[in-house]
């Protein structure tokens, strides 16, 4: 008897271990819970502002979200859409709304699909209302994403959010997805730019000698203060240098590009400038972009040249390229590049957030103009010209005057940072808007 209830006990005892040695089913992870949206499928109403040009109109159901077409039918300058109005937005707070649409027909979808946040309040005057640009184009005939947070002006009860067909004769779009939700700020996007101002070096007794004394100052400058990019002169082979421009000019990859790479690598920094480049027979001034590795990102070649250059054989480039870097996207213009307004205009077009100028000499007004008119962040490095940087308003952060010691102008800029104006809005989202 007693053997038995030992053998018992036994296979009980093991029986509990093994259970304990078997691993426990884990609870599955709590999936974070998407925040309501706030844009209800019932809401929407068609609207046009004159019957004459308002698109055709129609709402379907698909796998539970709404689809809400419209087709402009052969109005060339139709206008209209569906709006929706959201009751209790708080003022200050942060939205972000998302929408796909597809369209057909349309040449342009940058100019005639358009979402309009049209904020309600007590403002005690105008408020613009919010562009959500398009975020990711498709292919032709595929989706556009519109992907934007955004934050309620002061004061803010309610939007109206506005999906609008404009301007194409033969237009149709399928606007689906539409979604207005709670959000956090976005985190800031911060970049420390160091625009040197170092002058001509008269002394140098090459053009060799005088890019090695750039990229000593260089040097200095990075080591202080552990910028992101160091923006340095024009032409920094050949300003300051006896000789011609056969004497100075190199390729690219070469020497001076070599030099500077070694500047990036050791502070780990961008590095910007412009040099006498000679590719075969040709030479160009050209603006060059080293990464924190110290490799090669792009280069610019200087699209309007001074007649001072052009009497001396250089020749033009004819591309306006925007580089991506880990901070932003980076577009370069040197010079006379700035008084003329397409140079810029391009870049921005192209995604520029920050344009990196090496400049000998301009016109102050027109040079910050170019950041004001295209709502973009602007640095230069001159030498007849202070150097400095410039914020989307023209604003200038910081500045090294031309007829001081060398130095270098430092300022941190985010790029997520908004401008808001009344009755023009966010002028950087209103002028890639608006622009025909």
């Amino acid at each position: 008897m007693l053997v038995c209830c030992l053998l018992l006990w036994g296979q009980i005892l093991n029986a509990s271990l093994s259970h304990d040695l078997v691993p426990r089913a884990q609870a599955p992870a709590a999936t974070p819970r998407e925040p309501a949206n706030l844009v209800a499928g019932e809401c929407w109403e068609a609207f046009a502002p004159r019957p004459v040009n308002a698109p055709a109109s129609s709402r379907t159901a698909e796998g539970g979200d709404t689809v809400l077409a419209l087709a402009s039918e052969g109005r060339r300058f139709v206008y209209g859409g569906w709006r929706c109005r959201v009751e209790g937005i708080d003022g200050g707070a942060h939205y972000r709304f998302q929408a796909e649409a597809l369209p057909t027909g349309v040449a342009s979808p940058r100019e005639s699909l358009t979402v309009l946040l049209r904020w309600k309040g007590d403002f005690g005057g105008e408020v613009a209302p919010a562009y959500v640009p398009e975020t990711a184009p498709g292919p032709a005939g595929g989706a556009v994403r519109f992907d934007r947070t955004v934050q309620a002006p002061r004061g803010t009860h309610a939007v109206d959010v506005e999906l609008v067909l404009q301007w194409s004769a033969t237009g149709r779009v399928s606007w689906r997805r539409v979604r207005l939700t709670p959000s956090a700020a976005p985190a800031p996007r911060t970049a420390r730019v160091a625009s040197a101002w170092f002058p001509r070096p008269r002394g140098a007794k090459s053009g060799r000698e005088a890019a090695e004394l750039v990229a000593a100052f260089a040097e200095t400058v990075a080591a202080r203060h552990a910028p992101d990019v160091v923006l340095l002169g024009e032409a920094i082979n050949h300003a300051g240098a006896p000789g011609s421009l056969d004497d100075h000019a190199e390729p690219v990859p070469g020497p001076t590009t070599a030099r500077l790479a070694e500047v990036a690598r050791r502070h780990s920094t961008y590095v910007a400038f412009s040099l006498l480049e000679r590719d075969g027979p040709d030479i160009f001034n050209t603006g060059v972009l080293i990464d924190r590795r110290g490799s090669l990102v792009g280069t610019y070649r200087k699209a309007q040249l001074p007649q001072e250059e052009v009497t001396v054989g250089e020749a033009p480039g004819d591309a306006f390229p925007v580089f991506e870097t880990d901070f932003g996207k980076v577009g370069l213009m040197i010079c006379h590049d700035t008084s003329f307004p397409e140079p810029a205009r391009e870049l921005s077009r192209g995604g520029a957030e920050l344009i990196l100028v090496p400049i000998a000499g301009g016109r102050t007004p027109l040079v910050r103009a170019r950041a004001i008119e295209n709502g973009v962040w602007l640095a230069t490095s001159g030498y007849d010209y202070d150097s400095e940087i410039v914020d989307p308003q023209g604003t200038v952060l910081a500045s090294v005057p031309h007829d001081t010691a060398p130095g270098a102008a430092v300022a941190d800029i985010d790029f997520n940072r908004t401008f808001p104006e009344p009755w023009i809005g966010t002028w950087r989202d209103t002028v890639r808007k608006q622009r025909k």
